[in-house]
């Protein structure tokens, strides 16, 4: 901008003639009117660009649109982690204290998708279910020195636990279940509908989770009635979540649903497959449970 500056101040009117001023004079005042006009050309030209560009921004053929962001969330994800133990119960006003206390120190974790007790005589299950590995690893660390605790006391003795998962999320927890002597199942199909709520809902009260095992004869025969049943159930509305699993020869459906009702749809629909799959000799059936809710409970979250 100064060569510009100079130029303009040259053409520029002045009261001060080359006689009366001294070269010296003459510099210093150039340079101070140079300098004005300097700072004058430089506000132009700022004013210019900040017009041009708001300009641009206002006309919508010239905005370029940007890409929205995806949001990352555990509720999007198809796959979940569930813990399976059973107890034995030798005094169950001894053990309540220790359920309750479980059932509050859970309702902290994020990862949690829901949490309760449930009980059939002397013997006590843990309905439990966690958004994958690692907030089941997590879970597994917060309540073994609860669960050792009850232990101790003789209310209860543990029979049996097992996490049932994708090979990744099995992977991510099993230093944790290492510990408590847990067997791992393997998902072999599976979807959900989880739903997220921010507190407990009545539906959650009628809750049913459906626990049958079998014995597998032949996997491969076995595999297209699985499949049938899995594609079958996704389209019942009352599904929360619906998969097969597998330990060695064992076959475990996990499979919840919305309330008896939609436990009862369920079956008609699933039966015929199921003795299909019975009859073929691919299979056969070991045992079947239909847990409820007890008063220990937790909503499901997600």
């Amino acid at each position: 901008l100064r060569p510009l500056a100079v130029a303009i101040g040259t053409r520029s009117g002045t009261s001060a003639t080359l006689d009366e001023l001294t070269s010296q004079d003459r510099i210093s005042q150039d340079t101070a009117r140079c300098d004005a006009i300097m700072d004058t050309l430089a506000r132009v030209v700022i004013l210019a660009l900040l017009a041009s560009a708001t300009s641009a921004l206002n006309d919508p053929a010239r905005v370029v649109p940007r890409p929205r962001r995806r949001l990352r969330t555990s509720a999007l994800r198809m796959a979940h982690t569930n813990i399976y133990p059973y107890f034995t119960i030798n005094d169950l006003e001894k053990a309540k204290p220790h359920l309750d206390q479980m059932v509050e120190a859970t309702k902290s974790e994020e990862g949690c998708i829901y949490y309760g007790w449930t009980l059939d005589g002397d013997k006590l299950h843990c309905r439990e279910t966690y958004s994958d590995g690692i907030a089941a690893a997590i879970h597994l660390d917060n309540a073994a020195p609860l669960v050792g605790a009850m232990l101790d006391s003789g209310a209860a003795s543990l029979d049996a636990i097992g996490i049932m998962g994708t090979k990744e999320d099995l992977s991510a927890c099993k230093e944790a279940g290492d510990g408590l002597g847990c067997e791992y199942w393997e998902v072999w199909g599976s979807f959900s509908k989880f739903t997220k709520v921010d507190s407990e809902q009545k539906a959650t009260a009628d809750f049913c989770t459906i626990q049958p095992v079998f014995t597998l004869a032949d996997q491969a025969k076995a595999e297209p009635f699985m499949k049938q049943c899995v594609d079958a159930t996704a389209t019942e509305e009352g599904c929360v979540y619906y998969g097969w699993t597998l330990k060695g020869d064992k076959l475990y459906c996990r499979e919840a649903y919305i309330d008896g009702d939609a436990v009862n749809a369920h079956l008609k629909n699933a039966v015929p497959i199921v003795g299909a799959m019975l009859d073929s000799g691919a299979a056969s059936l070991d045992k079947i449970e239909i847990p409820t809710w007890s008063k220990f409970t937790h909503p499901a979250k997600h």
